[in-house]
């Protein structure tokens, strides 16, 4: 392992103390600077990792995204030396314990472990704003320090806005039970991937353990409800944990501001209901004996509330067969998870609902209910023939006989199952639908927000008005570039990534203002000049990020060029 001792100088510098402690990737100890005579840690990388490109390539990148972040919640990092073929940098030396270890003596107090989210939002905040992703938040990466201070360490798996991935492993590089659900899904990290990562760690500080206690480390899709949080804790930290740790990012907060807001009491507007992504797959939805005969005729059968919730319609003929049949498809040809996720929502409305793998269809499913109709018809004309025989003397003559029989048979027909190519929701291949996702969030606060005004002063609607307006460009510009990413960009090239983080960060800053000015709308910021003072700053955000969001049409170069954030 090439182990050091006490004493020894690294490149010339460092002159090394006590070893501090260790991790997959490097070693830290505590040393000497004998050029700027004081303390500082320094971390270097495993000998055995040395070799490896990739990884030294993001212990180097820990060092430059660190060392451009200032923030007083983030561990300091200095320069960038080499000993033996090892990368090393030096930062601030800290003394104290990580938050991991003060967990193991057991649950913190509410207020102790309020402060210290607190503090860690701010620092993620202060991350978040200069466009870095820290991606691996978790108790040990999280520093107490003697003086009563919270130190963020560790950010070698973060990205830049723009930055390409060292690796096709490093994109899902992660602690099981502390990593967003969507990172293990393959998607992006924005910063709300960070929040649910704060989330499991304040679970961790209130409850002494982890908030998924399976060894499945994708097993983090049940539903926020189904938290076993200590019933010591208060009913606002339980909110709080529920939003955060929501599998769905649309269902969280929305940034760092946010949950800062929250954690410290104060109100924060529930997101509106998103449907959930509708990615392809090899899966179905099917639900089973859900409509029955009053409830077509009923102001909102459970179905309708079911097809709203998942952002979708389904027509007449297709309830019918439903009521006919029992039971129908709901969902065709999606990924595992989204067949889940749509079986979860039915379960909230109280429909029975099963996830069925697309090979296990019938085979006759879909010749049935194409030419049942027909078929059915048909065979039971043929019984008119036969009754007409068997009963001469009935008052209905041949003909009348065979025209009733397909009639019955063509009503029959109806209680064939509905095959999977009716089904109202189909998985769509290739779809990075968390843009078009957070664009349809957007749509649905302003529609909120356009509906309240109703009751403001007049110079208040015209504020609330061009905030709506804002956000429906935002919307249209948001949809029109996932429906036509760039072709001239590879997907990890520096200015595909940093396009898409400037798109994803501007709908979430026009996502925050409606939010806040929801807030104002109903009378929660205080004196009416307030709320017009908060108002007319939220239009300013919504406004200034719409500049950016059209220079991102399909086809142009994201501003600033193609080079990465510093």
């Amino acid at each position: 392992m090439g182990g050091f001792a006490v004493g020894d100088v690294l490149a010339g510098r460092f002159e090394l103390g006590p070893r501090l402690g260790a991790g997959g990737l490097a070693e830290v100890y505590a040393a000497q600077d004998r050029i700027a005579h004081g303390e500082v840690a320094v971390k270097i990388l495993h000998e055995h990792l040395s070799e490896d490109r990739d990884l030294a390539e993001r212990f180097r990148r820990e060092m430059s995204v660190t060392r451009a972040l200032d923030h007083p919640g983030i561990v300091r990092v200095f320069d960038l030396h080499e000993h033996g073929g090892r990368p090393l940098f030096s930062m601030e030396l800290l003394r104290g314990q990580t938050l991991y270890e003060r967990i193991l003596g057991g649950p913190m107090a509410a207020g102790a472990a309020r402060e210290i989210a607190v503090r860690i939002c701010e620092a993620l905040q202060a991350a978040h704003r200069a466009g870095v992703v820290h991606r691996d938040l978790k108790p040990q990466n999280v520093f107490l320090t003697e003086s009563g201070g919270v130190k963020l360490l560790d950010f070698g798996l973060a990205r830049v806005a723009g930055q390409s991935r060292l690796t096709s492993k490093s994109a899902v590089l992660g602690t099981p039970g502390y990593i967003a659900p969507e990172l293990l899904a393959g998607q992006r990290a924005d910063a709300r991937a960070d929040l649910y990562s704060l989330g499991a760690t304040y679970f961790e500080m209130l409850s002494g353990r982890r908030p998924f206690t399976t060894s499945d480390p994708y097993d983090q899709r049940g539903p926020p409800s189904a938290l076993k949080v200590d019933p010591r804790v208060s009913p606002a930290d339980r909110e709080i944990l529920r939003r955060a740790l929501d599998h769905d990012p649309e269902q969280r907060f929305l940034d760092a501001g946010q949950m800062l807001r929250a954690l410290n009491g104060d109100a924060v507007p529930r997101p509106p209901p998103t449907p959930p992504p509708m990615t392809a797959g090899d899966y179905d939805v099917l639900v089973h004996n859900v409509v029955h005969p009053l409830e077509l005729i009923a102001r909102r059968p459970v179905i309708d509330r079911v097809l709203e919730r998942l952002g979708a319609s389904a027509p007449a003929a297709w309830k019918w067969r439903l009521l006919g049949a029992g039971q129908a498809v709901l969902v065709t040809a999606a990924s595992r998870r989204t067949a889940e996720t749509a079986a979860a929502v039915c379960a909230e409305h109280g429909l029975p609902a099963t996830v069925r793998a697309a090979n296990l269809r019938p085979p006759s499913e879909e010749w049935l209910a194409k030419h049942g109709g027909w078929l059915l018809a048909l065979l039971c004309a043929g019984a008119g023939v036969i009754a007409s025989a068997l009963f001469p003397d009935a008052p209905l003559s041949t003909p009348a006989w065979i025209a009733a029989g397909a009639v019955a048979g063509y009503l029959l027909s109806w209680g064939l199952r509905p095959p999977a190519s009716a089904a109202p929701l189909t998985g769509r291949p290739g779809q990075d639908s968390s843009r078009a996702r957070l664009a349809d969030g957007i749509s649905r606060r302003a529609a909120r927000l356009q509906l309240g005004k109703v009751a403001m002063p007049e110079a208040q609607q015209r504020l609330v008005d061009d905030l709506v307006k804002a956000a429906g460009d935002a919307t249209v510009l948001a949809k029109q570039f996932t429906l036509s990413p760039p072709e001239e960009e590879t997907p990890d090239s520096s200015a595909a990534l940093r396009t898409l983080d400037l798109l994803t960060g501007r709908l979430l800053e026009i996502a925050t203002a409606l939010d806040d000015a929801l807030l104002a709308a109903e009378g929660r910021e205080g004196s009416e000049s307030a709320v017009v003072r908060r108002l007319r700053e939220d239009v300013q955000v919504a406004q200034h990020a719409l500049p950016d969001l059209r220079a991102l049409r399909p086809g142009e170069a994201p501003p600033g060029g193609s080079e990465p954030a510093p």
